[in-house]
C-alpha cells in the first residue's frame, strides 16, 4: 500500500504541473491509512521558489500524527505551514505503543 500511495501523490502532482511530494521517509512497520499532500504555498509558486521541508512527528497508539515540528527546510520558513497541515491529516494503522521521531521530506518543485 505504500507504493501505491506514493506512486498517486506523485502521479496527481505531476498532473498539476508542479510537485509537493513526500522524498524520504524513516522506516516504520505502522501502515499509512490516510495521506494528504501538501499545497504548494502560492507565494512560492508565484515568485518560482521551489526547495524543501523535513518534518518530524509521533504517531499515537490509534494512528494519529501528533507533535509535528519542522526540522529543517529550504528556504526557511517558505514551505512549512503547507507541510504541517497535510501531515496532521495523515493516519496510521493502530498499533500498542506510539511511534516516536518519524521523520518525512517533502520536495517542492515546479517541474519543467
Amino acid at each position: 500500500m505504500k507504493t501505491t500511495v506514493k506512486i498517486f501523490i506523485a502521479a496527481a502532482m505531476t498532473a498539476m504541473g508542479f510537485a509537493a511530494t513526500p522524498a524520504m521517509a524513516q522506516e516504520t512497520d505502522r501502515e499509512r491509512t490516510a495521506v494528504e499532500a501538501p499545497a504548494y504555498p502560492r507565494g512560492a509558486e508565484r515568485r518560482g521558489i521551489e526547495g524543501y521541508a523535513i518534518v518530524q512527528y509521533t504517531i499515537s497508539p490509534d494512528g494519529v500524527v501528533e507533535n509535528v515540528s519542522v526540522v529543517e527546510a529550504d528556504p526557511n520558513g517558505v514551505f512549512d505551514r503547507a507541510v504541517t497541515r497535510a501531515i496532521e491529516g495523515w493516519a496510521y494503522a493502530p498499533d500498542s505503543e506510539a511511534t516516536e521521531g518519524v521523520q518525512q521530506r517533502f520536495d517542492f518543485g515546479l517541474g519543467g
